[in-house]
């Protein structure tokens, strides 16, 4: 079965709707800056990250965002803080694409609703911001389509 012809069948069965699929092992959240995924050789376009609680978070005020961070130009929040204090193992977490959203969605839940926009981001990071040092960890799952060729993604 050649190449091509495997393109066509995952497309047609959804796997290419989103992109390309990188993933970050869990890690528990710290009071800081911490890169989740680095994109290097060009422009991409993010159509759906996931956030997916594996250890849950202790009751204790943990606001979080992500931000991308380029090398050359100005970091730009892709959603606002959100409260995840006392989410469980399971539930998940997503942005929509407009970068003045909560995180979503803004109540503990096992789903979450899927990114409506896509998200250009520039060679650089993106990083998850907390406020606390919760007990909790989060593994994350970036979608992306590259823009430039010899963009590429890999978990920080």
């Amino acid at each position: 079965m050649g190449a091509w012809f495997r393109w066509l069948r995952d497309l047609w069965l959804g796997r290419r709707l989103l992109g390309q699929t990188t993933e970050r092992a869990t890690a528990v959240l710290t009071a800081a800056t911490v890169p989740l995924f680095t994109i290097s050789g060009g422009r991409i376009k993010v159509t759906q990250i996931i956030g997916e609680i594996t250890t849950g978070m202790q009751v204790l005020l943990t606001n979080v965002r992500l931000q991308s961070n380029p090398t050359v130009g100005t970091t730009r929040n892709l959603c606002v803080n959100t409260n995840i204090s006392g989410y469980a193992i399971g539930d998940l977490l997503g942005i929509d694409g407009i970068n003045t959203s909560a995180l979503l969605p803004p109540a503990s839940s096992g789903v979450v609703e899927a990114q409506t926009m896509g998200v250009i981001v520039k060679a650089g990071t993106i990083d998850v911001i907390s406020s606390a040092a919760p007990t909790g960890s989060i593994r994350w799952t970036l979608k992306w389509v590259p823009i430039d060729a010899g963009a590429a993604v890999v978990a920080a």
